[in-house]
């Protein structure tokens, strides 16, 4: 292309100062070779931004069938977490709603409020994408704002959540280990005793409410996988 380029050039100049031919054949001569020389600019251009835009849906391709490999792990862990959060109402509930416990009950209840959830977003694909500024390559508007939807508001707002779940839980574990004495079951302890206590009981009627927690789990399994479905509507299925 540079090469037919400057021959063109070159018989631009030529045909230019040619006086051997009248005034109007080299202008027909120069306007044929400018409208050459432009043509080829032109698609030379054209092949390059060609070039260029099938480079780039080819990483976002990478990007959203990556994403979603991402998105089906991290569905199960959040079903498995919401799972969690809901065994960690009943038990908080069990310690909230009663002054007699049965040993076994205690056994069960306190196992299940024993559990720690932390959800581990895995965002670094989604991360990456979007500092390296290319997020907007997604041509698809719906799929691209569900994706920063998802990853900007819904995510944060769950792990905020959790996270202040969480905190309060820990508050309830260090006021109960201060006055805990171990023995081999815990129905053996004074455990029973100290559950029964205002401040311990107070934090049991606040941590057994994990609706807004599980409200939130529910948002983002949903949003997940619609964003999915749409993956799969411009790539198929996996």
């Amino acid at each position: 292309m540079e090469h037919e380029l400057r021959k063109h050039i070159h018989k631009l100049v030529t045909e230019a100062a040619n006086r051997k031919k009248s005034a109007w054949a080299r202008v027909g001569e120069i306007l044929l070779e400018m409208l050459i020389i432009i043509f080829a600019v032109w698609f030379a251009v054209f092949m390059e931004r060609r070039r260029e835009h099938h480079h780039e849906q080819k990483e976002v391709k990478e990007f959203l069938t990556g994403l979603r490999t991402d998105l089906v792990n991290d569905i199960r862990e959040m079903k498995e977490d919401r799972f969690g959060y809901v065994i960690l109402g009943k038990g908080f509930s069990y310690f909230s709603g009663s002054y007699r416990f049965h040993p076994d009950s205690v056994n069960k209840n306190s196992a299940n409020i024993g559990h720690s959830i932390h959800l581990l977003v895995n965002s670094g694909r989604y991360e990456g994408f979007k500092t390296s500024g290319k997020i907007n390559l997604i041509g698809n508007t719906q799929l691209r704002n569900s994706i920063l939807d998802l990853y900007q508001e819904t995510l944060v707002g769950l792990t905020n959540s959790t996270k202040f779940y969480n905190e309060i839980k820990q508050q309830f574990f260090s006021l109960l280990f201060k006055g805990l004495i171990w023995e081999k079951e815990l129905s053996d302890t004074n455990f029973s005793r100290l559950i029964q206590g205002v401040e311990l009981r107070n934090y049991c009627k606040q941590l057994r409410y994990t609706g807004e927690v599980i409200r939130r789990y529910d948002s983002a399994i949903y949003q997940s996988q619609r964003i999915i479905e749409l993956v799969n509507q411009e790539y198929g299925k996996e």
